[in-house]
């Protein structure tokens, strides 16, 4: 007879009920010990509750006609949360119907295909199960949450989503022969929401290794559901030989899938739609002997890296970790409906030099009826051949051989959302609601700033604990209108939820300072969960015994949750000590926007807009999208901009600057300093800025890019200030340099300068 085993809960203190036909195991202790005795064809049902910090580790045989089944109670109320880890060795073993969320792993791994002794799992699978927001408190503290070691082993209609910190979601590994040729399947799985970490190593979905890239994997992933996957510039990465990747959908995720190494990869029938989002990506070409064919890309906005068929360069006699040379490759029967940028020889650059070769279009359609360009060469593509594919673009006079010009017209149908013609009505392979497990409803933990109630509290000047009062008691998403006056505040108000406060009274001013400040605390701090918008509020460092260390800043532990920061209409002033500023994000945090409009910044003896936390050279930064616009910085002895993001990392999109209309007086003479300090920058936008009496030690603007950065300097006064200084040089033909002995009397050339000094 099968034997049953009953987990009752995680308690060391519950008792062991046994009976002559099953045996029931009250602790996770009881349940490893007992694991190893589970024979053929048994079922092992864990009790519903929250189980915390609970280490299981399953090694056990099952056979194909009666594998060991080792499930929920009930599907979706068994909750492993807390420090958790499961280890998997053997064979047929099946886990069923458990929730993971509210936690974090230490090990490597949260679901291992391997024990701790180095026993495989063969022909095992893991089915109906939700990972939902598993995070550590540190976004860099890296976790991934699924092994996959051994062959034979499948993932099926399963949930993911909420990954926020470094780490894959899913790997395939690939690192001993035991695993090579292993024949995984990974299908019908929902792959939701993961945001950009602004670094590398976000990837969803990764098979292989480069050190055993040239090697088999034959693991196909099919029937699953990637959305909002925009953790970095690789959804998918196949750093292996021989994968099937068919059946797909890949729904508004900020990346392509990418054939980073490996060889002969089939990529067929997937659906690439990003509805004009930007980032969203297709299929990324390197290596050799691969087939991309009936794939349906949909309006896809992303370039480079990004874009919806880039076919690299490679280096030449690259070592296994770098780029082999794009080559052999067939792409048939694809259809590329509005995608912006199809380039040949990506990555060119002095690495970079050996331009992909034998590649075959045949029987593809090019349909962008409002843009020109079909495609771009980038690097030269005389060996590619080119047969039987159409055009629809607005280029009428195309000729190219291989191309013809189509009558085609493709238009968006309402039901599903695809672009369809007469003569190609495509259908999902499946719906959202037929993949991951049918019984769960992912969690929503996104935090944005929405205004949802106006007029939800209204606080009085002088009312400092009604202030404090009222945000804790809001919602996110609530406003609180202030009453004109002067906030004293005792202690830093903390903002662990979005809360939109706003002046009451344009013409009366509302002040945030510190009664006393021996502490040095900043005014407000934007924790985990937090986001702000505030306007028409003064922001003032000075009290009676001490300078506030930030008007506002985030949280100086690790913020695993994105957040959002909106100012407007407001006045920084007297941070009028070492290293005090008006904005800090701190390293370990993250925001999706960060907005500074028809601002003031004076007297401030650090940075006033710091975004330098992340230093090192690694590739990460605390911003996605910065604007500053209409904003006067005065007397500021640091950088009155810092902007970083070091190394030379290619797989993110950001950060994006967009700085404009705004004044520079007497901003960092020191010695080799610099007004503007920025590094990284992928995509900048200057224009419209004045410096006056700024940056005469060194540089107004200093701003070191990769080549491939998008970059637009133009219309800057330079009065009595210091030069421009990059590696190099995208300044536009409107740069005005100007010496006079008066410049606040001085009228530049451009507009939006205001002498408030």
């Amino acid at each position: 007879m099968a034997m049953l085993l009953v987990i009752n809960s995680c308690s060391e203190t519950n008792k062991t009920k046994a009976s002559n036909d099953d045996q029931t195991v009250t602790n996770v202790k009881e349940f490893n010990a007992t694991i190893v005795s589970a024979k053929p064809g048994d079922e092992i049902v864990l009790k519903n509750g929250v189980w915390k910090d609970a280490h299981l580790v399953i090694s056990a045989e099952g056979t194909e006609e009666k594998p060991i089944l080792i499930r929920a109670e009930e599907k979706g109320k068994v909750i492993f949360s807390g420090n958790t880890s499961i280890k998997i060795g053997g064979q047929h073993l099946i886990l069923k119907g458990f929730v993971f969320t509210d936690g974090f792993t230490k090990e490597d791994a949260l679901i291992s295909f391997k024990t701790d002794d180095g026993k495989l799992a063969n022909y095992c699978r893991l089915t109906e199960i939700a990972i939902d927001h598993f995070n550590p408190e540190n976004r860099f503290d890296k976790s991934e949450w699924i092994h996959l070691h051994g062959q034979h082993n499948r993932v099926d209609h399963s949930y993911f989503g909420g990954k926020l910190n470094a780490g894959v979601t899913l790997v395939v590994r690939l690192n001993n022969k035991n695993s090579l040729e292993n024949h995984h399947q990974i299908d019908h799985n929902y792959f939701g929401y993961r945001p950009n970490l602004g670094s590398n190593g976000g990837e969803t979905l990764r098979v292989g290794v480069s050190t055993y890239s040239l090697s088999p994997s034959r693991t196909i992933i099919e029937n699953n559901y990637f959305e909002q996957c925009d953790g970095e510039v690789e959804i998918v990465s196949l750093k292996s030989s021989d994968n099937i990747v068919r059946n797909n959908v890949f729904y508004e995720s900020a990346g392509v899938l990418a054939l980073r190494h490996g060889n002969r990869n089939l990529i067929e029938n997937n659906f690439f739609i990003g509805n004009n989002k930007p980032g969203t990506g297709g299929v990324r070409v390197i290596n050799a002997g691969h087939t991309i064919k009936n794939n349906h890309f949909q309006e896809l906005k992303g370039k480079r890296f990004f874009g919806a068929l880039p076919i690299m360069n490679g280096v030449p006699n690259s070592l296994i970790n770098r780029y082999h040379k794009a080559e052999n490759t067939d792409i048939v029967g694809n259809k590329f409906l509005k995608c912006d940028h199809i380039q040949f020889g990506v990555g060119a650059d002095n690495e970079r030099t050996d331009p992909p070769i034998d590649i075959r279009f045949t029987n593809n359609i090019f349909y962008h009826p409002n843009r020109k360009q079909v495609f771009e060469a980038i690097s030269e593509y005389g060996t590619f051949t080119f047969s039987e594919n159409q055009v629809v673009s607005s280029d009428k006079t195309f000729n190219h051989n291989g191309f013809q010009i189509a009558n085609l017209e493709f238009t968006k149908d309402p039901e599903d959302g695809l672009l369809k013609s007469t003569s190609y009505k495509p259908k999902l392979p499946f719906t959202k609601t037929e993949v991951g497990p049918t019984w769960y409803t992912p969690q929503k933990k996104y935090y944005q700033i929405v205004n949802k109630n106006s007029n939800a509290v209204q606080v009085s000047g002088n009312e400092n604990d009604v202030l404090f009062q009222a945000i804790k008691s809001a919602s996110s998403g609530d406003t609180i209108r202030l009453k004109p006056g002067t906030y004293t505040f005792s202690k830093p108000l903390i903002l662990d939820k979005s809360i939109v406060l706003i002046n009451s009274d344009s013409k009366t001013p509302t002040v945030f300072t510190y009664d006393k400040n021996e502490f040095q605390k900043p005014l407000i701090i934007i924790d985990n969960g937090g986001s702000l918008s505030v306007d028409g509020v003064i922001f003032d460092g000075a009290s009676e015994n001490g300078i506030a260390q930030s008007a506002i800043t985030t949280s100086s532990k690790p913020m695993i949750a994105h957040y959002k920061l909106k100012v407007n209409n407001c006045e920084f002033k007297n941070f009028d000590a070492s290293r005090k500023t008006a904005f800090r994000a701190h390293k370990n945090t993250y925001a999706d926007t960060i907005v500074f409009k028809n601002s003031i910044f004076h007297n401030i003896s650090g940075n006033a807009i710091s975004l330098d936390g992340e230093n090192e050279n690694r590739g990460r930064y605390n911003a996605e999208y910065i604007k500053i616009d209409n904003c006067h910085f005065s007397k500021v002895m640091g950088n009155a901009i810092s902007l970083l993001r070091m190394g030379n990392d290619e797989s993110t999109t950001g950060p994006f600057l967009e700085l404009k209309n705004s004044t520079f007086v007497n901003v960092n003479n020191k010695d080799l300093g610099s007004v503007v300090l920025l590094w990284g920058v992928q995509k900048l936008n200057m224009d419209n800025l004045v410096f006056v009496d700024s940056g005469k030690g060194g540089r107004a603007i200093k701003y070191e890019d990769p080549g491939w950065a998008i970059s637009t300097i133009d219309h800057i006064s330079l009065i009595n200030s210091g030069r421009i200084e990059s590696f190099g040089d995208r300044t536009g033909p409107n740069i005005q340099r100007i010496n006079t002995n008066d410049p606040l009397t001085f009228t530049p050339k451009y507009k939006g300068y205001t002498a408030l000094d």
